[in-house]
């Protein structure tokens, strides 16, 4: 598996010089129209107060955070037995954990669907550990929270969530993909937006990658 994760990357690599500057403004205007299209339906409004949410994977808490972004968590009575965690990818001593790592790569399309407001089986559900319904839920929630944080992620996250579903597409190739996800990542997109930066290969193929404007009409409507 090493090798082929190897491989995984060299391709990922040598895709690197393929982005256009045609296809970085296409991802830029992909990304305001998203974002407009959210602020005109009203976005999505975080909880005033703690709030528990339900998810089919299980429950998240939402509370008021500083900066205007809600902050998620879970516990261990919601999770009996779990240790949890609340970042979507955690880099310590050059080992990745955190909520995408608890995942396998077939459970990413079942969180993508949940995204979108659509219902999950039990069947699907049961395939899932108590720790990666913990890992889904956090997810969920924080994907909520960037939505109110920066208008339109939600299809960001999505597409990015689609692209760990593939088993060669390693869990800290994530933060590429979504670089918000970053430590320090919330003024990604004001970055870009005044153009102090670009968006790199990984972050435009996912923003072109994104599903159709279809899909937005259903998501809108969940919340």
């Amino acid at each position: 598996m090493a090798v082929q994760r190897t491989a995984g990357n060299a391709v990922a690599a040598a895709r690197v010089q393929r982005v256009t500057d045609e296809e970085r403004d296409k991802a830029n205007a992909r990304r305001e129209r998203w974002a407009k299209r959210d602020i005109e339906r009203g976005g999505t409004q975080p909880a005033t107060s703690f709030t528990t949410h339900q998810t089919p994977f299980g429950p998240y808490n939402e509370r008021p955070g500083r900066g205007g972004a809600p902050y998620i968590s879970s516990n261990r009575e919601q999770y009996p037995g779990t240790q949890g965690d609340d970042r979507y990818v955690r880099e310590e001593e050059s080992q990745f954990t955190g909520l995408i790592p608890a995942l396998d790569a077939e459970h990413f399309h079942l969180l993508v669907e949940a995204l979108k407001g659509g219902r999950l089986s039990e069947e699907e559900i049961e395939g899932l550990s108590d720790e990666q319904c913990r890992a889904a839920a956090m997810i969920m929630g924080v994907a909520s929270a960037e939505a109110v944080r920066e208008p339109g992620a939600i299809k960001h996250i999505r597409s990015a969530l689609r692209r760990q579903a593939n088993p060669y597409h390693e869990a800290p190739e994530f933060l590429n993909d979504y670089p918000q996800a970053r430590i320090g990542g919330a003024q990604h997109e004001k970055r870009v937006r005044s153009g102090r930066t670009r968006r790199a290969t990984p972050e435009v193929e996912t923003i072109l990658d994104a599903s159709s404007s279809s899909d937005e009409s259903t998501s809108n409507r969940r919340r």
